[in-house]
């Protein structure tokens, strides 16, 4: 199944690292059949047959079948037109004057235009001399409406829920497995691994939190085991777990019994080693100028995140060895 997907901007590298992080959790082999980093796009030769796993992504702003790349927009047409019903409505989304000159083709061609609701959206992308064409495989996403405020359990330290989820995504994990947030907080992590059919646990040393957690993830039809304990005495609290996904603490100092917050980083990096079996992923959010000891894991990938104007953090994707 060739794919092509339009890069979301708000990242250099972490939306194409979440897209070959995810083929390599359902076990799906790949091959990079086209790249424009300029341009965002990354066409990729993905061996499957199923769509499912492109609903998984947040930091993908588009994915479609691709048609192919073209000199001529005649050429395209007539292949696009080959993988469309007859008659069917359609959007071609692109510059505007490519949007008037594709559109009068597929007229031409029996088809219907229809900008608001189309059944088939056919985007264009021009790189060079050359134009690259796919029909929109439609991803249905709604992070908006699952953003911290609209839960019942809110808290200003809670992350972005696209991004809670493309941290799940980098730990290569799949449907059915075990996701482990050891500082859940108010769930967001925990919330976008039960709706991608993983089972959620967590912890937090924090009853309110705990408790809070519970209540968010009930909020969105999920069950998850979420235990009131200190994260640094994970082995003791938990088995079978197959990837640690967590975002330290930094505005707060009640996470764990540990105040030292670099020691709390480190010592807790070697309680995830304890849990984890080899091959298994940590994925973990700490302070972007800290540089955690990776004893018993090796480090398959960093990501600067920028929060705001005075706050950077950075992602660590590590792996057990």
């Amino acid at each position: 199944m060739e794919i092509l997907f339009r890069l979301s901007g708000e990242h250099p590298s972490l939306p194409r690292a979440e897209i070959f992080a995810v083929m390599e959790g359902e076990g799906i082999e790949s091959k990079v059949l086209v790249e424009f980093d300029k341009d965002r796009i990354l066409v990729i030769d993905a061996k499957t047959n199923s769509e499912e796993f492109l609903h998984r992504l947040a930091l993908t702003k588009l994915a479609g079948e691709f048609v192919g790349m073209f000199h001529g927009l005649e050429e395209m047409a007539d292949l696009v037109a080959e993988k469309i019903p007859p008659n069917s409505k359609i959007a071609v989304r692109g510059s505007l004057p490519l949007e008037k000159e594709l559109g009068a083709m597929f007229t031409e061609k029996g088809f219907g235009i229809d900008l608001e609701k189309p059944e088939f959206s056919i985007p264009l992308f021009k790189t060079g001399k050359q134009y690259l064409a796919a029909i929109v495989i439609p991803l249905g996403r709604d992070f908006e409406k699952r953003k911290p405020q609209f839960r019942p359990y809110f808290h200003p330290t809670s992350m972005h829920p696209r991004i809670a989820r493309a941290l799940v995504n980098l730990a290569r994990v799949k449907k059915g497995d075990t996701v482990l947030d050891p500082f859940c907080g108010t769930g967001g992590i925990l919330i976008e691994a039960g709706l991608m059919g993983m089972k959620a646990s967590g912890s937090d040393i924090d009853e309110d939190m705990v408790e809070g957690s519970m209540k968010n993830l009930k909020h969105f039809g999920l069950e998850g085991e979420i235990k009131q304990t200190d994260a640094l005495k994970l082995a003791e609290e938990f088995t079978g777990i197959d990837a640690i996904v967590t975002d330290m603490p930094y505005g707060r100092s009640s996470f764990t019994s540990e105040k030292d917050t670099k020691k709390l980083y480190n010592q807790f990096i070697s309680a995830a080693a304890r849990l984890l079996e080899k091959d298994k992923y940590l994925v973990v959010v700490m302070p972007d100028k800290f540089t955690p000891e990776s004893g018993g894991f090796s480090v398959a990938g960093e990501f600067s995140i920028y929060v705001h104007k005075s706050l950077t953090r950075k992602v660590w994707v590590m792996r057990r060895a």
